[in-house]
């Protein structure tokens, strides 16, 4: 009887915390999301997505616009906010992506109000904690771009479609198609979120008509700047064309329960991936169950169908574009479905018997699970030997500082742009435009002459990796010897002396 009556005071403590302090849940939530995506954001070095932030961020107003009229104009609002950003804060680590982090802490924080407007106070916590501390949101609140903005306009634009089915007020619909024409900008593939909430609105019967008009407003306003940035569509020729099991396999695994490999073979250890295999296979188990769960329970239908719909048809319509037309899959371009699934997994944890023990062991298991990853994506283990960071550290401590180097790409320079006070007083001899004049992200090379050699000295030659470093000749020509080589993964370093 006694143990009745605490539980019952406790439950009546939460349910005025609740009542009196409404902001305390996801101010809570969105502050230990903040500080899991922050803390150890500094550890990794930059990688070439990031680099192109700082490639873009760097530069006039004029200048960008330059860029953006021939690539990346699908990052082009983000570049402009970070290059405000960027001009008063610096291009650190920390600089560049403490923003991230921050919109990490918004999105979780918004996420704790949708569940909440969804279901009850404990979806919204659940939903809150499962987001804050789910390895795709460590990923985007640890590299400066736009995922983690984009996941924040994903949950505000399902906040401003609830009001307006609730209220049918012109305004209300007006600051949704706002909302959702700015998640456009921000980034194109916004646009599913939008045909998720069509599909809701249809399968739910709420306010087919309004919300269908919205959405085609939006689609007409940004219509513009989709054909553009369309336009741009060979930018992403990078990404490989995989098999509908490859697909499959990717989107199962880094979709959300791991975030993404920096591209030079930072892949997880196996214990890593064992913690990724059992968190994926908890919090499928999960929504399984809070699926079932909801179709007893009318009040849960709404937020059952808004979860799913979020989820499947932006990962099912960019799988489906990437099997028919040309790939474009990329499990971080849907960082913005996160809070849909997180929203999924906590009405499997709230359907489930809180006060038993395992229960507890559960959700301590969930978040066991959700840091280990953490330990590979901020390259607390297992660092690539290859990183802009650790390169450009290499080539500021070698015994005979180069005099010169040489690119054997352009985009091989991205970690003098990332870390050019490794590159102080060293000239590049394979530059012939900048980034910032060129209008391109790397700038613009042109081959080197053998007189441009002689006298040098020590110069370094930076090739691409896998064999095939790139054109050598001119320093046979000027009477360069080679002086070392030292491989990686995706390049490798070349030591000649041009007397």
């Amino acid at each position: 009887m006694e143990t009745q009556n605490a539980g019952a005071k406790i439950a009546g403590r939460r349910r005025a915390l609740t009542t009196e302090r409404p902001w305390l849940a996801p101010v809570g939530i969105g502050l230990l999301a903040f500080c899991a995506a922050f803390v150890g954001s500094w550890v990794p070095s930059f990688w070439d997505d990031e680099i192109a932030t700082i490639s873009a961020a760097g530069r006039s107003p004029a200048e960008l616009l330059l860029l953006l009229q021939s690539v990346d104009a699908v990052h082009g609002i983000y570049y402009f906010l970070m290059h405000l950003w960027t001009a008063v804060f610096g291009f650190s680590e920390v600089a560049l992506r403490f923003p991230s982090a921050l919109a990490v802490g918004a999105a979780a924080g918004l996420t704790v109000v949708l569940g909440r407007r969804l279901g009850s106070a404990p979806l919204g916590v659940a939903a809150g904690l499962v987001l804050a501390l789910l390895p795709r949101m460590v990923w985007a609140g640890t590299e400066s771009r736009q995922s983690a903005l984009t996941t924040v306009l994903a949950v505000l634009l399902t906040l401003l479609l609830l009001r307006a089915w609730e209220s049918n007020r012109p305004l209300d619909w007006v600051l949704y198609s706002l909302c959702a024409v700015v998640g456009v900008g921000v980034f194109m593939f916004f646009a599913l979120a939008i045909v998720a909430h069509a599909v809701a609105a249809v399968i739910l019967r709420r306010r087919i008509v309004a919300t269908l008009a919205a959405s085609a407003v939006a689609g007409v306003a940004a219509l513009p700047f989709l054909v553009f940035a369309l336009g741009q569509k060979a930018q992403v020729e990078w990404i490989q064309n995989r098999s509908l099991t490859e697909h499959l396999v990717t989107a199962v695994v880094k979709q959300y329960f791991y975030g993404d490999d920096r591209p030079t073979g930072n892949l997880p250890p196996q214990w890593v991936l064992a913690f990724m295999v059992v968190l994926g296979l908890l919090q499928g188990a999960l929504v399984v169950r809070g699926v079932w769960a909801a179709r007893l329970d009318a009040q849960l239908r709404q937020a059952m169908v808004l979860g799913l719909a979020g989820v499947l048809v932006p990962v099912g319509g960019l799988l489906l574009a990437s099997l028919i037309t040309q790939p474009v899959y990329v499990a971080r371009y849907l960082t913005f479905t996160a809070p849909a699934f997180a929203l999924l997994v906590g009405m499997g944890l709230i359907s489930l018997p809180r006060r038993r023990v395992g229960f507890r062991f559960l959700v301590a298991g969930l978040v066991l699970c959700s840091l280990v990853p953490q330990l590979t994506l901020k390259s607390l283990v297992n660092e690539p030997p290859d990183t802009e960071r650790r390169i450009a550290a290499l080539v500021d401590q070698e015994p005979e500082r180069p005099a010169a180097v040489v690119f054997g790409a352009p985009y091989l320079r991205d970690m003098v742009l990332a870390y050019p006070d490794d590159f102080a007083g060293i000239a590049d001899l394979s530059l012939a435009a900048s980034p910032a004049t060129s209008g391109s992200l790397w700038g613009v090379d042109a081959p080197v002459a053998p007189d441009q050699l002689t006298g040098k000295g020590e110069v370094l030659f930076v090739g691409t990796g896998g064999g095939t470093p790139g054109d050598t000749s001119a320093f046979g020509a000027a009477g360069c010897r080679e002086t070392g080589n030292q491989p990686f993964q995706r390049l490798v370093l070349i030591s000649f002396d041009c007397p």
